[in-house]
Formats: C-alpha cells, structure tokens, sequence
C-alpha cells in the first residue's frame, strides 16, 4: 500500500540565531544562481535508492547547508530518506558519511512527508508507515551527524495510530518549546478528518493536548485532509488543506494550545473558500508577522488547474486588502500549474512553488506575488519561471528561503530510467527592506543605551524579554516590546531573528 498526493508536506523553518542583512544577489531576480549552486547550473539531482527517490521537504541550516527529506524506493519498498548539501549544492559527507541516508521505519512502506530543524541542530521528520497493512503517523529524529537520535522515544523512531482505521501524516512544525506538531488525514471508516498529534521533546504524545496528544478533527461537511501547518506567534496551531462540499474547497482550522478550536476564527475556528465551480485544493500555509495567514494551492476549471492563493485576516475572513477579493487565481504554465508550497520573504512578498505543465512535461515552476497580490513583475517572467531539471518530470514540493533572498525549491526529478531527489536554487533579489533604520524603539534617535543594546543583544542570540531587560524607553518610543521589535526588524529590515 503506498498512498500519494500532489503534495506531501510542508516546511516549518527552524529558528535561525543570527542576524543577516539583506544583500544584493547577482543576476536576476529568478534566475537561476549558476554562480554558486550546482556547479554553475543552478540546480543538482541526487540518486540515493536504486530507483526511485522523492524529496518532499526541505529545511535550511543557520550556516546555509540544505537538509532534504523524503522517500526512497529500497529495492524492496520505501524508506525514509535525508540528503544534506554543502550551500553549494555538493553533497556534505559529513552527514552520515556519504551525504545521505535511508531508514527503515515501520514493517512495510514508510512515507516522509515533511522536515524541520530544531534549535540543537538535530532534524525530525514525519510521515507516515505501513505495518500488517494498516498506515499510521510515524517520526524520527536525528542528530547532525545524520544517526538517529535513539533520546527520541528510546529508539529514535515513533509509529502512533492516530485515526480509527488509518493515518498519513502530512505536514510537521515545531514549537519553540520544542514540542512537535503533525497533521494530516485520518480515515473513520465513513469520511475523512483533519487529524493532529502533538509530542514532547521526548517523542512521548503530549497529553496536554486534548488529553491523550492526538486529536481527530472534522471540519466540513464530507471527506476534509489536512496538508499542511503553520504556529502563531502566540502558539495557535493554523491546519490548511481540502475539504469535500459540493467539490472539494480550501479549508483552514485554527486550534488552541491545547487542541481545542479557537471559536476567535470565523466563529467556529474554520472556514471554507472556494474559487470557482470546480475543485480547489490547498497544499500549503504560512503565516505573516501581522497575523494573516496565506495557503496555496491549485483550482481546477473544466480539467485544467491553476496557481490559487488566499489570504485570510486574523478573524479567520478573507483579506480584501489582497488582490481585491483575499483570493488569487493564476495561470504558470501551459496546463496544469499547482502550487505545492509557499514561503513568505520579510519585504511582504509571497513565492509560491510547484509544479506546471510544459508541454508534455512537468515542470519546477516558481511565481512570486506582491503583497498585494498582484504578479512581482521584477521576478522571471512578468512574475513566473518554469525551470527543467531532469530529462522529463520534474515536481516541485517544497520551498524555502535564504536569509540573502535566494530561493531554493526541492522536488523529484525523473532523470533517464530513475526519479532522483532534486533541488533549483534561485536568485531573489535584494528583500527591498524599507524604512529600515538603527532607531530600533522608534523614538527618532539612535542611542548606545537602548538602540545599540538591544541590537548587540539580539546579535549574540538573546530573544524574548531578556532584549529589554534593564531598558528605559523614551515616552515618545513606538517600539517597547519584544514582539514590536522583532516585527520591525524582520519586516522592515529583512532581518532574520529568533522569535
């Protein structure tokens, strides 16, 4: 049994502790950097199994090597599998000896669908295994080196039974607390449901989540499957995916810490959105520092399908403030476009990753939104680039961004007879950071007593309260506290800072 989607998971960033300021990338916004990635082309493919390998989830570490995780084909049936690069796009024989690694999870097919990094350096994965016939959630964790972590649920691997029949994790994100939180579909034996677990650092379930650290979920009327997560500032769990009412429709749920829904978004803690007369599905979430939340995914009309995005205020409503409607509805390529993930740059941009028909072929396929929502024509084409990487079908999966604004998107790449993992890395061009100033606290003067401090803080990885700490800010100062600060500085400025 071996179950896949357009999209198999998503990628929640670890929390980075440095600073760096945007600079300008050489090229142009959306070429491909053939000056540093992939030995002059911009983009690399790696055989790990004897066949067929897929990556599905991407992370970047503080010092610019990319983790890559999916599944591999064995000779047998299918593995975990991780490949690490050097930031040039060189496999890091430091990762297990040879750059990559497979692992055996469960009895029969085991699934990765998403990474994350945590603060420590060490990498969990998610997804979903088969034994005796019967799917569950399963995860594991490793240390930098590339070995499984055997402090995570003793072994370094933990397979739970989520839903009644069967479960496939899809999409990972990890607390600052170090609590980790995946979701997916869960099947009942009459519909699907949106189905989350939550774990401690200890790979043990949290039962300060809904009692027992797992929670079964229905949100519309019919089939619903989560595909992708993102946390709040405030630690509310946003879940995106598809529900099945009248053809399938965007579908968001927001949670509370401890697993119940937030009644705060859309009365209920849900909403549906449609686009059109024909199925829309979203793959991907994020949310903004302001609060708002954007998916993406793909809308299809009379058998063609699109790049759609959303964006919802806080409340759980559409943002009209985003192309007019909260919604986006945009053609790539030839036929088929569906956007697989999304990550959000610190100038407000938004850059949607997938796959796009062209021509007999799929594609890489990359645009990049205003935040507005309207194309950012600086990028590619009038906002759009379709890239090939293999010899045939190449899938996009996963996105993520370097703190210089370069873009890297990983996927599965059909090359001769084999599906390798692959990876593009793009030019982004400068954040266009704005209104960016050392006047940290807004009070229209630089000073070394609180303005200085706090940026030498802030440098040397102190987040939170501790910033502020023995600070007294001028009446006049707009920016008094932590999360004020932090906004400023990732928004306005382009930075990149622990939260």
């Amino acid at each position: 049994m071996f179950f896949s989607f357009h999209r198999v998971g998503t990628i929640v960033l670890p929390l980075i502790a440095f600073i760096t300021f945007a600079k300008s990338a050489l090229g142009a916004p959306g070429d491909l950097d053939t000056g540093g990635f992939g030995a002059g082309t911009g983009k690399t493919h790696t055989a790990i199994g004897p066949a067929y390998d897929r990556a599905a989830g991407i992370a970047l570490l503080p010092d610019g090597r990319i983790v890559a995780a999916g599944t591999c084909h064995n000779g047998t049936d299918y593995d975990f599998c991780l490949a690490r690069y050097l930031p040039t796009g060189a496999l890091d024989t430091s990762f297990n000896g040879t750059g990559t690694i497979l692992t055996t999870i469960g009895a029969q097919n085991d699934v990765a669908t998403a990474i994350a990094l945590q603060a420590d350096g060490k990498v969990v994965v998610s997804g979903y295994c088969e034994n005796s016939g019967r799917v569950n959630f399963c995860a594991a964790r490793y240390l930098a080196t590339g070995a499984i972590d055997s402090s995570f649920s003793g072994t370094g691997k933990v397979i739970t039974q989520v839903g009644a029949v069967y479960g496939l994790a899809t999409a990972l994100a990890l607390q600052p607390d170090g609590r980790i939180v995946v979701v997916g579909v869960c099947y009942d034996g009459g519909n699907t449901d949106f189905c989350l677990a939550r774990y401690l650092p200890s790979g043990t379930l949290d039962t300060s989540f809904n009692g027992n650290g797992k929670l079964v979920s229905p949100i519309g009327p019919s089939d619903d499957s989560a595909q992708s997560v993102a946390l709040q500032a405030d630690g509310k769990i946003v879940v995106a995916g598809y529900c099945i009412s009248g053809g399938a429709k965007f579908c968001v749920a927001r949670y509370q810490m401890d697993g119940g829904l937030d009644t705060a978004f859309n009365s209920t803690g849900k909403t549906l959105t449609s686009f059109g007369a024909s199925d829309d599905t979203a793959y991907s979430v994020a949310t903004q520092h302001d609060g708002k939340i954007v998916v993406a995914g793909e809308c299809r009309n009379l058998g063609s399908a699109d790049f759609c995005l959303a964006r919802y205020r806080p409340n759980g409503t559409l943002d009209t403030d985003f192309n007019g409607s909260g919604k986006v509805r945009a053609a790539v390529g030839a036929n088929d476009d569906v956007a697989t993930a999304l990550a959000l740059q610190p100038d407000g941009k938004i850059a949607a990753a997938g796959l796009c028909a062209n021509g007999g072929n799929y594609d890489f396929c990359l645009a990049r939104y205003l935040a507005n929502g309207a194309p950012d024509i600086s990028f590619g084409n009038a906002g759009v680039v379709i890239t090939p990487i293999g010899t045939s079908q190449d899938h996009g999966r996963a996105v993520t961004l370097q703190p210089d604004g370069k873009i890297v998107v990983a996927g599965s790449c059909d090359v001769g007879s084999r599906t390798d993992f692959c990876l593009a890395r793009y030019q982004g061009g400068p954040f266009e950071a704005r209104n960016c100033t050392m006047d940290i606290d807004g009070d229209n003067q630089v000073l070394a007593t609180t303005d200085s401090l706090i940026h030498t803080r802030i440098a040397l990885g102190i987040s939170g309260s501790a910033v502020l700490s023995g600070i007294t800010f001028a009446p006049h100062a707009s920016r008094t506290t932590w999360p004020a600060i932090r906004d400023y500085l990732v928004s306005q400025c382009g930075m990149s800072i622990v939260p």
